[in-house]
């Protein structure tokens, strides 16, 4: 096998017309202005060099005639659904494989058959209009790919459980060109990996089955406080939000705005799900939880339809319609994002030293969050299911800073250490495990943290399924 440097360097001189015949998708070369889509909205830290090439592929075949090219002529690849991955793992390599136009969203009776590149507000739309829906993530441009294979939470899932967890089947491109029919019948032992693992390196995942439920209508709750209050929010809301029953789903954010002159905030957001009179009920226990502080409350009520467009992401926190940038991605910003899971809440003194550095040292146009994520209800009980394990935390702490396409490198610099610096103000209370949904290049033993006790099976399965490490990045699979 050639080395990286060499492979990427002989994918400047190959010839694609052949592949590009063979395929219903396109081979997108350097000088076509197309090669723009294989852009990010944000990366990690640094420039991205345009890849050699994107392979954009249309159906299962096309992925197949792909890999066998890519193979054939030993060139490295990364392979993408959304091109989101926090740290541009799916994007980094000389060869995109892009499965963006893989995307169908066909519902069925109390399911659908998706493709991995349809995003989630398109899932979204399709299902609202046939009553149904199903768990995703807050950002309506992720592809339900690489969401299904990691986790992927959001509003409904203390509910109703993961994105993963959600999954039924799926259509699996192996290292050697079969296509498998995954489920919990058919490769058992391959479909819990892939379910919370399924980036690790074990093939490419062209078609899922999820579950879906009921749409209904909800309440959403969103209250907005100076941050002086946050100490006390912050102890509040640990004792509420992941103790609270499984409709009831509410994050705590700090958040500091790009101008440092502007004053932080903090801000309570998220659903409570059941009909007006249970919704009533929820409230008033947080009300009285909150105690004075609850005057800063607020809620709408929303209707089926507009509730499917909160939980995807295209109605802000307080219902108006969200801000979206425009595709595809013309510069890229840099976003630098580090989490934790959580067994017990922080103490005093690790709440006061975490809200003392988010304020520390700001800087003109870099933007902070500070996000409280709780898990508890549905989250836990598919326990041993699949790879995912993450289960019994109580909590998740993502620690984020998003700096523009103009920004210096002194800056992105800058902003890297503060992430670093508000992990480490409530590392220690941490469980040591880390959301693979949210891949961190700076972690010492990354498959540790996202897979804990999972990962001798889950080395064992990349072997089995992937002997020869076709399907590799910095963080996929070793194999043993």
């Amino acid at each position: 096998m050639k080395t990286s440097t060499e492979a990427e360097a002989r994918s400047q001189d190959v010839d694609w017309a052949p592949l590009r015949g063979a395929l219903r998708g396109a081979v997108i070369l350097p000088g076509d202005e197309r090669l723009l889509l294989a852009s990010k909205q944000f990366a990690a830290g640094r420039p991205l060099a345009p890849p050699q090439a994107l392979v954009c592929c249309q159906d299962t075949a096309d992925v197949q005639r792909t890999l066998e090219f890519l193979l054939r002529h030993e060139l490295p690849f990364s392979v993408r659904s959304g091109g989101h991955c926090f740290a541009d793992l799916s994007t980094s390599a000389a060869v995109v494989v892009d499965l963006s136009e893989l995307n169908p969203v066909e519902p069925r009776e109390g399911v659908t058959v998706v493709g991995p590149g349809a995003r989630s507000c398109d899932v979204s739309k399709r299902l609202a209009s046939v009553g149904r829906v199903v768990p995703t993530g807050g950002c309506p441009w992720v592809a339900i790919g690489g969401l299904a294979l990691v986790g992927g939470f959001g509003f409904l899932g203390r509910r109703h459980g993961l994105t993963t967890d959600q999954v039924e089947r799926m259509r699996v491109v192996c290292a050697d060109g079969r296509v498998l029919q995954v489920s919990a019948d058919e490769a058992p032992d391959l479909f819990w990996a892939l379910r919370g693992a399924g980036t690790g390196g074990f093939g490419i995942v062209t078609e899922l089955t999820l579950r879906t439920a009921p749409l209904e209508a909800l309440t959403v709750v969103n209250g907005r406080w100076a941050l002086t209050e946050a100490a006390a929010l912050m102890e509040l809301w640990q004792r509420h939000a992941p103790e609270a029953e499984a409709d009831v789903n509410l994050e705590l954010g700090l958040v500091a705005p790009d101008d440092p002159e502007l004053p932080c905030g903090v801000e309570l957001f998220g659903v409570i799900l059941g009909d007006e009179a249970s919704a009533a009920n929820h409230l008033s226990a947080l009300e009285r939880h909150l105690g004075p502080l609850a005057s800063g409350l607020r809620t709408w009520r929303l209707p089926p339809a507009e509730a499917a467009d909160y939980l995807v992401g295209l109605l802000d926190h307080e219902t108006a319609p969200a801000w979206l940038p425009s595709l595809p991605y013309r510069q890229t910003g840099y976003q630098f994002t580090r989490s934790n899971f959580f067994d017990e809440p922080l103490g005093p003194e690790a709440i006061r030293a975490c809200v003392e550095q988010f304020q520390a040292d700001r800087r003109y146009a870099q933007h902070r969050e500070l996000e409280l994520i709780p898990w508890g209800g549905a989250y836990a009980r598919a326990n041993g299911r699949s790879s995912f394990i993450h289960r019994k935390a109580r909590m998740m702490i993502r620690h984020t800073t998003v700096v523009g396409a103009r920004s210096s490198e002194e800056l992105r610099e800058h902003a890297r250490e503060w992430v670093d610096g508000s992990q480490a103000t409530v590392r220690r209370h941490a469980n040591g495990h880390v959301y693979q949904g949210y891949a961190d290049l700076r972690l010492d033993d990354p498959h540790r943290a996202y897979y804990g006790d999972s990962l001798p099976r889950l080395q064992r399965l990349k072997h089995q399924y992937d002997p020869r490490n076709v399907f590799r990045h910095a963080q996929s699979l070793p194999v043993p």
